[in-house]
Order: C-alpha cells, then sequence, then structure tokens
C-alpha cells in the first residue's frame, strides 16, 4: 500500500499542469453551460408537465454527464497510462522494479478515477441545482453514484486499449467508444450486455426520476435489462477488474523496445 500511496501522489502531483487543469475545468463546466443554454433558450417548461421536464433533465445530464463528461475526462488520463512512460524513457525502470508496472498502472488508474469523477461531481452538483426540479437529492445522488462507475469502467477500458496499443492509444479509445459502447451498445442483441453503457442504462432507468410512460417505451426493452441495482453495480465493478487486470497483464507480457519508446 506504501507503493500504491506513493504512485498515486507523484501522478497526481504530476497532472496538475495548467493544460489538465483547464480541461478540468472545461468538463466541469460543460454541463452547466449545456444546462443553463437549455433554461435560457428552451421553451419546454411551458409545454410540458412536470414529469415530462423532470424525465427530460434526467436524460439529458445523463448523457451530459457520466457518458460524454466521464468518457472524456478519463480519455486524457487513462488513455496514454503506458504511452506517457514510454515518451519519458522510463518504462525500463518501472518494469525492473518489484511489481513495478503493477502498481504504476493501478495508481495511474485511481488517479484518472479522481479527476474525471471530481470533475463530474462538481458539474452534476451545479447542474441539478440550476435545472430547478423538485428531486435535487435523488438526481445528485444518481448521477455522482454513475459518474463514480463510469469512471471506474472506462478509466479500466481506456487504460486496456492503451497498453495493447500505447502508439494511438487515444485513437483507439476513441473508436471503441464510438463503435463499441454507441453503436454495439444499442443493438437489440446480447452482444450489447458486455457494453459498459448498457449497465449504465439500467441503473439510470432505475434511480433517476423518470415518467413511466418513457420506462414503458420500447426502446428501453432493447437497451437495458430488468433486474436489482446491486447486479448492474456487480457487473460494472466486475468489468473494471477485469479490463484492469488485462491491462496489467499485457503490459507486463508485451516488450516495449528502446525504438518503440523512440517512436512514441
Amino acid at each position: 500500500m506504501n507503493a500504491l500511496r506513493a504512485v498515486f501522489i507523484y501522478e497526481w502531483k504530476r497532472s496538475l499542469t495548467w493544460g489538465r487543469i483547464g480541461w478540468w475545468c472545461a468538463m466541469a463546466a460543460f454541463p452547466v453551460m449545456i444546462t443553463i443554454l437549455i433554461r435560457t433558450l428552451g421553451d419546454f417548461e411551458e409545454v410540458n408537465s412536470l414529469e415530462e421536464q423532470k424525465s427530460m433533465w434526467s436524460v439529458t445530464l445523463y448523457a451530459l454527464i457520466p457518458c460524454v463528461c466521464v468518457a472524456l475526462s478519463v480519455l486524457l488520463t487513462a488513455a496514454p497510462a503506458v504511452a506517457a512512460e514510454l515518451e519519458q524513457r522510463s518504462w525500463v525502470y518501472m518494469a525492473t522494479r518489484p511489481n513495478g508496472i503493477f502498481w504504476l498502472l493501478l495508481g495511474k488508474f485511481l488517479v484518472s478515477v479522481t479527476w474525471a469523477t471530481t470533475a463530474a461531481w462538481t458539474g452534476t452538483a451545479f447542474s441539478v441545482a440550476l435545472c430547478g426540479m423538485d428531486e435535487p437529492r435523488r438526481m445528485w445522488l444518481s448521477l455522482s453514484a454513475l459518474s463514480l462507475l463510469s469512471s471506474m469502467a472506462y478509466s479500466a477500458v481506456y487504460m486496456f486499449v492503451g497498453a495493447i496499443s500505447p502508439k494511438r492509444a487515444m485513437v483507439f479509445c476513441m473508436m471503441y467508444t464510438v463503435i463499441v459502447e454507441l453503436v454495439f451498445g444499442s443493438i437489440p442483441a446480447v452482444i450489447n450486455r458486455m457494453t459498459v453503457q448498457f449497465r449504465l442504462r439500467t441503473l439510470f432507468v432505475n434511480w433517476m426520476p423518470l415518467d413511466e410512460r418513457i420506462k414503458n417505451e420500447s426502446v428501453f426493452q432493447y437497451v437495458m435489462i430488468e433486474g436489482s441495482s446491486f447486479m448492474q453495480c456487480f457487473w460494472l465493478i466486475t468489468l473494471s477488474v477485469l479490463f484492469l487486470v488485462a491491462a496489467i497483464v499485457v503490459a507486463h507480457r508485451k516488450e516495449f523496445t528502446s525504438a518503440t519508446e523512440g517512436d512514441v
């Protein structure tokens, strides 16, 4: 645990750059600005009932925060976890330390989750307060929990992709998000159950204030599953652990030469 704490503190301090702080502020402000624009320019409050308004805000904030905000936050921190060490030519040093790669990737994983979660929680607090709905506590707790689970899952997935292909980590992570999470996750087939979005959508429907008519829409029957929230959390945590372990195994077994370090 001393090694993990040391790696986390070191990586956290190293990540405190003006560019990274600016990106954090942008991710935290993104849902807030969209919320302000909707409240300022939209007229849905005049033509929709209160239940329909809550459903609209629930869907909007879910898409903005646990999906977009978290995914973009971890893309900048988790995806280049291996590439950053190769670029700085410190991979050989870490690989020769006892369990060096294990503690390095685990520490980077925690830093990625921390960056994404804090940005999402900040955006959630202001967005929920500005949307003006009558269940702010429920919305804040639900979105905060979804953001935490989302940051854990996507950090592990992006680190796995980055370990496989460090040279094009961010490109392949974007391709994974679009093809697997958006396309495959929306296909009414068994394959969508292996995606992060499938589990998050099920928790979203279970936790967020939605109109019953929306819950009974046929589209939700194909992109989510009826079941306990505990099982969905269990599957998300299991997927996170499996992808993180896979990333560590790949990083251990893959041979990065000095030429590879120079090319990254």
